[in-house]
């Protein structure tokens, strides 16, 4: 099955978010950052959907099909993955170090751990909780240890300042939505298209992204033009590789595995996000990025072990 690879591959896209996003946030503000990801994604994964149908006619058909078949619902996962979660990411990376943000923003797993056992549909509660505690406690290992991570240990001082508690709430409060946009779009993907559905979905959540940015209410849209061409190339990674390539592959993991099982490679986000940044960016790496990949690892066999059967 093709399911538990894409996954594995989506993480990619999200391991590259937060090294590649925090540049970017210096000349162009959350919400443009957020419409640029919803809008680009939308765009690309429309016209892969197109190419697949073998005809510009029957391409916009199915899409057609797909975007009025239950829309509401459609709506809801869209505009709940794509603006709620990336908004909140992106205004919780203004005032905190990104290691904290992709640690705090990465608990979704927990959480479905938590959900998935108290409503009793785990196989192996105790085996699920144990995992995605282990694998929790190895990402805060990674991006937490000291060196590594972009060497962004966050200072005390720092993490004792008002901003930082309203940044840190933000964070997670990411982390239960995404949690929450897993489960919908878990129930949404199933027996349906994951590829065209989630085209759609990107394009539910640019609609409220665009309406501010044209109201001139978080962004406008000159902050495209005005930014360097370096971090408009940035805003296109983001929409292609860090948008369009993680959530096709993981709508499309999501619709043929339960979500409990398939989740806790979100764990794999911050191991994959410190070497992107010890490749690209010649960060120095410590022992703790072993260490804690290596408890990612084993929670995450755990986890998988105590999941969802089917």
């Amino acid at each position: 099955m093709l399911a538990f690879p894409a996954a594995v591959v989506a993480i990619f896209g999200w391991a590259s978010l937060y090294p590649v996003a925090k540049p970017a946030l210096a000349e162009v503000p959350p919400v443009a950052v957020a419409l640029a990801r919803a809008a680009i994604a939308s765009v690309v994964l429309a016209t892969f959907s197109i190419a697949r149908s073998r005809g510009l006619r029957p391409g916009l058909a199915h899409l057609r099909r797909e975007a009025t078949t239950g829309w509401r619902q459609v709506a809801v996962v869209g505009v709940v993955s794509f603006t709620g979660t990336s908004l909140l990411a992106m205004m919780a990376q203004q005032v905190l170090p990104a290691s904290v943000v992709g640690l705090l923003n990465n608990l979704s797993p927990l959480w479905i751990a938590i959900y998935v056992t108290l409503a009793g549909r785990a196989a192996r509660g105790a085996l699920l909780m144990a995992g995605s505690l282990v694998a929790a406690g190895g990402v805060a290992l990674v991006l937490l240890g000291g060196s590594g991570g972009g060497g962004e240990g966050p200072g005390v001082s720092v993490m004792a300042s008002p901003e930082a508690a309203a940044g840190v709430l933000l964070a997670l409060s990411g982390s239960m939505l995404i949690g929450y946009s897993q489960v919908l779009t878990r129930r949404l993907m199933q027996g349906r298209d994951p590829l065209a559905l989630t085209a759609i979905g990107a394009g539910w959540g640019a609609l409220p992204l665009l309406a501010l940015t044209l109201l001139g209410i978080g962004a406008s849209p000159g902050v495209y033009l005005a930014a360097s061409v370096e971090t408009q190339w940035r805003l296109v990674w983001l929409g292609v590789m860090s948008t369009a390539l993680n959530f096709g592959l993981w709508s499309y993991a999501l619709a043929h595995l339960p979500v409990s099982r398939v989740v806790p490679l979100q764990y794999l986000i911050a191991p994959g996000g410190v070497a992107l940044a010890v490749v690209l960016l010649g960060e120095p790496v410590g022992p703790q990025m072993a260490f804690g990949t290596l408890a990612i690892l084993a929670g995450i066999a755990l986890a998988r072990r105590g999941a969802e059967v089917s």
